[in-house]
């Protein structure tokens, strides 16, 4: 980490908000001028106080919705003090239990599943 050389994400583990969403999301976030966290509604002075994230992890999104655009209805304008490091710690923990469920759980995706051989479908 401290090596000086910025990490880089996996651009597939997340997508990117187009411009256009992003300041359709900093426009609602707007009130009296001034652009305001919407989870605990401080007061964003800089570009720097301020991340736009994703409501619902992307992690923890279903394949079939990440196929479509993303719109202002999947993010948010949070705060970089408080609330956007305490949901990301949050999206974390949801996201390593529901790999622990998968890991407990495997789905079958090949061949027949044991209701099927039973009955013979």
């Amino acid at each position: 980490m401290g090596s000086g050389t910025p990490r880089r994400r996996s651009v597939n583990s997340y997508r990117l908000f187009p411009r256009a969403v992003k300041k359709q999301i900093i426009a609602r976030a707007t009130i009296d001028g001034r652009v305001t966290c919407e989870r605990c509604g401080a007061w964003c002075k800089t570009r720097k106080d301020f991340e736009i994230d994703h409501v619902i992890a992307e992690r923890m999104r279903p394949e079939a919705d990440k196929k479509r655009n993303l719109r202002a209805a999947d993010g948010q304008l949070l705060c970089t003090a408080v609330c956007h490091r305490a949901k990301t710690a949050k999206d974390k923990g949801f996201i390593a239990e529901a790999k622990r469920r998968e890991a407990r759980h495997p789905v079958v995706t090949a061949g027949k599943t044991s209701i099927q051989r039973r009955f013979g479908l």
